[in-house]
């Protein structure tokens, strides 16, 4: 199926059988599956070791961020379960970033730019006086100096970001995904996927709009058509 690399279901369940059933399900639609803090609380290891028996890649989102010792000998343990990917903000700081990439095994590191629960207003609020395509640019090229594999940000910052990088290879992870008749609106920097792609996102993070389908499949399927539509316009 054409995108279907490009698309990671967002497990939104914490039942570990519940969230088993639902993989077994949707797995051969795709690509790949992200295990968030939520469900990691409730299943520790052995819930991301059951959900890798899928075979499909997993992007242990996590977003770590502590003081670099800690992210260090947190991240040893979790490189133990051999994620694709592992997430860790990159506010946390350039040592911190460092420390988890130079034990990181086969895993590539995504870092955490700007949560996409967040945008101007916010970052107003946390005293910063830049506007949110400024702030994800700085963070981007803190992360690029300590050497990370990937970011995770906007749809609508990746060209930005592309223009830095030139032609290094990169791993741009976009969540915020929703189709145009999506009513879920818990984030505020959202795209659809077709938009996504055409701007440059290498992976779409994509959760309730699956999990709150009648027909998780069907909805699966509206995605990919949803993406032709828009690339061909």
């Amino acid at each position: 199926m054409k995108h279907k690399d490009k698309i990671y279901y967002a497990l939104d369940f914490t039942n570990l059988i519940t969230a088993l059933r639902f993989v077994e399900k949707i797995s051969s639609h795709i690509g790949g599956i992200k295990v968030g803090l939520e469900f990691f609380m409730k299943n520790g290891f052995d819930g991301v070791k059951k959900i890798s028996e899928s075979g499909l890649p997993i992007f242990l989102d996590l977003k770590l961020n502590d003081i670099p010792n800690t992210v260090k000998k947190a991240a040893e343990n979790l490189f133990e379960l051999s994620p694709e990917f592992l997430s860790v903000h990159i506010n946390g700081g350039i040592e911190m970033l460092r420390e988890i990439i130079s034990i990181k095994k086969k895993t590539k590191i995504l870092g955490v730019s700007m949560l996409t629960s967040l945008d101007n207003s916010d970052l107003k609020s946390f005293g910063l006086n830049i506007n949110s395509k400024e702030y994800v640019e700085n963070l981007f090229k803190i992360g690029l100096d300590a050497g990370i594999d990937g970011i995770v940000c906007s749809a609508h910052e990746v060209p930005n970001l592309k223009n830095i990088l030139k032609n290094q290879k990169f791993v741009f992870v976009t969540p915020g995904i929703r189709l145009q008749n999506d009513s879920i609106n818990d984030q505020k920097r959202i795209v659809t996927p077709g938009n996504a792609i055409k701007l440059g996102s290498s992976i779409l993070i994509v959760g309730r709009s699956i999990t709150q389908s009648d027909n998780p499949i069907e909805k699966i399927k509206q995605i990919y058509e949803s993406i032709e539509v828009e690339l061909a316009s």
